[in-house]
């Protein structure tokens, strides 16, 4: 049984810091989803000739839509979920995707309202409890010790893991 393990981050670095970790754990950069506002995008994974700068994201956002209605982007493997959703006529907002995807509803809104706020969730599907929970430490762990964090002090909200059937 594959796990959802979804991570709140409010920065470009906390984003990469994440990744980075969950590589560390055998996943690749392709394992791995982000999900923003057109907003977040834009502040956060464009230089000021409008380029989108060389870092481990840098294609993926780049190559992101926004989905209509929502203004939110969505880069690996999240994306194909979303997409579904849509095309199966979903209409709601961050909140109702999660969710459908089973994450409960105190958790979907904190999320929706993060991500709102400005933050990224980063996600990825652990292949087993094990690297669940291992994940979800890491993930967790950088919300309390950020490596580079904003220079408001703003830093990683919160962790979840939530079972999935396979």
């Amino acid at each position: 049984m594959e796990k959802l393990v979804i991570g709140l981050v409010q920065t470009r670095d906390e984003a990469e810091a994440a990744a980075g970790r969950i590589i560390d754990c055998g996943y690749t950069r392709q394992d791995i989803s982000l999900l923003m506002t057109d907003a977040t995008r834009c502040r956060c994974f464009t230089i000021p000739d409008g380029t989108t700068p060389a870092h481990a994201f840098g294609a993926a956002i780049a190559m992101s839509a926004v989905l209509p209605g929502l203004g939110l982007v969505v880069a690996g493997p999240l994306s194909a979920a979303v997409a579904d959703t849509i095309a199966g006529g979903g209409t709601g907002g961050l909140r109702e995707m999660l969710l459908g995807a089973g994450v409960p509803k105190r958790w979907a809104e904190r999320y929706e309202a993060g991500v709102r706020q400005g933050g990224i969730l980063v996600s990825v599907l652990a292949r087993t409890d094990r690297d669940a929970e291992l994940l979800n430490l890491l993930l967790d762990d950088l919300r309390r010790n950020p490596e580079n964090p904003a220079p408001d002090g703003r830093h990683a909200n919160d962790t979840y893991v939530h079972s999935k059937s396979a």
